[in-house]
């Protein structure tokens, strides 16, 4: 039996498949983005030496619990290496989460590692460093940030690129970095 498939009904079918497999990837790559904080409990009561009870097991982590971690991540009071230092650079690759500082960091002429103002809302599980960079020399490619844990070496918290940008002596650029703990 030779049954042929309607045009239309095979054009729906690609279509259909295309959606479901970019809307699958995209939702990935939007999972990839996520930051989660999980914890695990053991609790173990141990009499004459021997184990009587034993638990474990998944625990919640309150909104008031996410909330602290996002104040303690970032603040700069009284951690001043929280993360909120942010850098740039003229490197052009992918970041990656393997990563524990970005390549071709740029270490002067007003574009060098600096502290941001920390900002957190209470209740909100999210915290913003933001810093505003003037350049004193002339500066062409830029287009990754880092946000660090301190004011050098490989403490890394999140990179992102950016179209490339040249800027001239005087020239401002604001990196806004907004993190929330989900």
């Amino acid at each position: 039996m030779n049954k042929k498939i309607p045009l239309a009904v095979l054009v729906g079918v690609v279509v259909v498949a295309a959606a479901a497999a970019f809307g699958y990837s995209a939702g990935v790559a939007a999972v990839k983005e996520q930051f989660g904080v999980k914890g695990w409990v053991q609790v173990k009561v141990v009499r004459d030496g021997q184990v009587i009870y034993y638990h474990e097991g998944h625990n919640v982590i309150t909104n008031a619990g996410k909330d602290g971690i996002a104040k303690q991540i970032g603040s700069t009071s009284p951690h001043t290496n929280g993360a909120n230092w942010i850098a740039l650079s003229t490197n052009n690759g992918t970041p990656d989460a393997t990563w524990t500082s970005i390549p071709d960091e740029i270490t002067s002429g007003g574009l060098e590692r600096a502290q941001g103002t920390y900002s957190h809302t209470n209740g909100t599980n999210t915290f913003q460093v933001q810093k505003t960079f003037t350049a004193t020399a002339t500066h062409t490619g830029v287009r990754m940030a880092g946000l660090f844990f301190g004011p050098n070496g490989g403490t890394l918290l999140a990179a992102n690129t950016f179209s490339s940008v040249n800027l001239i002596s005087g020239d401002q650029l604001t990196v806004t970095w907004t993190i929330t703990i989900s």
